[in-house]
């Protein structure tokens, strides 16, 4: 009798184990995958990225039921619910809103703005980058700040390459967002449109790669993040040029949806060309 009440114990403690691995999708209102979307935990480095019919699987095994389970893609609206109501869900799909970001018409008037360069850049050392050997970096973020008060848009985005090797091509995701309390914010991405760039080793001349964005309407009069990740697909390495041991500089950098941390010391070569107000 022990033994059957033992092989019992057994297959629940199994089922309980397994109960945790959720599996789903994530389709945009007309049922069409959306690919490279991070589903994870909020503040902590547990997540997924979906493939390109919008498949995730997310292990929730021993996670507390009252954190955040949460979907960011810029161009759609957020999901978020806590993992109590989620795994509650007979149906795991998760159906994301195109965003709707109401923007003013913005008349520019050359005589009152410039163009200018923040970030770092042209850095000829290694500093922080990419590895698909090592499991947890295809998950990595980087963000770099940008102080600022004046009302500017952001016409570029620029990294500096010094190292790569890679099997077909990489591609980079980037968002903008405005701070807080010092670290990017997610509710406050400033993008209404995938920012995405798909290079391979031939296009990056003179160890840099852009994205122009200027036919964006990408706007903001305060301090902001770029951040850069790229897709889960990705075979190689490469290393971003790095300012190293600049005390007045600092690169913050996650897993997933976990808590940005920040090192100061140095930042990667990743900068924008901005139009802004005199």
């Amino acid at each position: 009798m022990k033994k059957i009440e033992f092989t019992l114990l057994l297959l629940l403690v199994t089922v309980t184990f397994h109960a945790q691995k959720i599996s789903g999708k994530i389709l945009d209102k007309n049922d069409n995958p959306i690919p490279q979307a991070r589903i994870g935990i909020e503040n902590q480095e547990i997540g997924d990225i979906t493939d390109s019919n919008g498949n995730y699987i997310i292990d929730l095994t021993n996670v507390d039921k009252t954190k955040i389970i949460k979907v960011i893609v810029n161009e759609y609206e957020p999901f978020k619910a806590t993992i109590a109501d989620f795994t509650k869900l007979q149906n795991h799909t998760i159906i994301l809103k195109k965003k709707i970001i109401n923007l003013e018409a913005v008349v520019i008037n050359p005589k009152k703005y410039v163009l200018k360069n923040f970030g770092t850049s042209k850095s000829k050392k290694a500093y922080g980058g990419f590895d698909s050997s090592e499991p947890d970096d295809i998950f990595k973020e980087y963000a770099i700040k940008i102080k600022n008060k004046k009302n500017l848009k952001v016409n570029k985005i620029n990294i500096n390459i010094v190292d790569q090797k890679f099997e077909k091509n990489v591609t980079f995701i980037f968002d903008i967002q405005n701070e807080k309390d010092g670290f990017p914010d997610d509710a406050q991405s400033l993008v209404n449109d995938p920012l995405r760039l798909t290079v391979t080793e031939n296009d990056i001349k003179n160890k840099k790669i852009s994205l122009d964005i200027s036919d964006k309407s990408i706007w903001t009069d305060k301090d902001f993040f770029v951040l850069v990740r790229i897709a889960d697909d990705f075979k190689g390495q490469f290393s971003f040029g790095g300012n190293i041991f600049a005390f007045s500089k600092d690169t913050y950098y996650r897993n997933y949806f976990g808590k940005w941390k920040k090192y100061s010391g140095g930042e990667p070569a990743i900068n924008v060309d901005v139009m802004i107000e005199k």
